[in-house]
């Protein structure tokens, strides 16, 4: 999971620890074109973070 593929209101948790990141604003198309976002997963203690459901 990287922040391009992330929506608004989207809230992000670490199976290991119950961490919780919440998208406030996405980064948009602007700056996927530019190749500044991230491109990795976005991880917690070692792992990638999932979507809450």
């Amino acid at each position: 999971m990287n922040c391009s593929e992330l929506r608004e209101g989207q809230v992000l948790v670490c199976d290991e620890c119950g961490f919780e990141l919440k998208v406030v604003n996405a980064c948009g198309e602007a700056c996927c074109a530019t190749d500044t976002c991230c491109t990795g997963n976005i991880t917690c203690c070692g792992e990638p973070m999932r979507i809450k459901q």
